[in-house]
């Protein structure tokens, strides 16, 4: 978790000093080490850790800790500003996404299908199952994977569905309303 005592963002706190590893901001203001990875605040990561994802667009920090800012000035910072820049830089309209979840399934067309996948693939573009392989083949997730593979304007498919059509039209359909916020 990048957020510290009361809720604040860690960075915001103590002048843009954090955790390359983990994201975590001095405790106090004479705080040289985290005390939860043991490097120097601003130092790299070490390489034999996991290095840590946005959970808002699925980024992984580079060897040296940071993400290239999304301002597009060139620099690059810490996760911990990363995702505070993501309120003046959302990925797509996530308001309206949480308003189709129910539970852990979203409503795309006629079909239900995991919040996590469809909302990773509407930011990303990339079909992933990440750590867990095994999921659900339905319509959605069969359309997610000939959109990311073919693209949009694909020709007619060999062996195609209507129900696959349809899935299809309905992902473009909340890709277009996501991206358009």
């Amino acid at each position: 978790m990048l957020t510290t005592r009361g809720d604040q963002p860690a960075a915001s706190r103590v002048g843009g000093s954090s955790c390359r590893q983990c994201g975590r901001a001095p405790s106090r203001p004479g705080a040289t080490v985290c005390p939860r990875c043991g490097i120097p605040f601003g130092g790299s990561p070490r390489d034999d850790v996991a290095l840590p994802t946005c959970p808002i667009c699925y980024a992984t920090v580079g060897d040296d800790g940071l993400l290239p800012s999304l301002a597009g000035t060139g620099r690059s910072v810490p996760i911990a500003d990363h995702l505070i820049e993501h309120e003046r830089y959302p990925v797509g309209d996530d308001e309206w996404l949480e308003s189709l979840r129910h539970g852990d399934r979203i409503r795309v067309g006629r079909w239900d299908a995991p919040f996590d996948i469809v909302r990773r693939y509407l930011v990303t573009g990339v079909f992933d199952a990440g750590r867990r392989r095994a999921i659900q083949h339905d319509a959605v997730v069969t359309a997610m994977t000939q959109l990311s593979r073919w693209g949009t304007n694909a020709a007619s498919l060999v062996g195609d569905q209507p129900d696959w059509r349809e899935a299809r039209d309905a992902v473009t359909a909340l890709m277009d309303r996501f991206h358009r916020h």
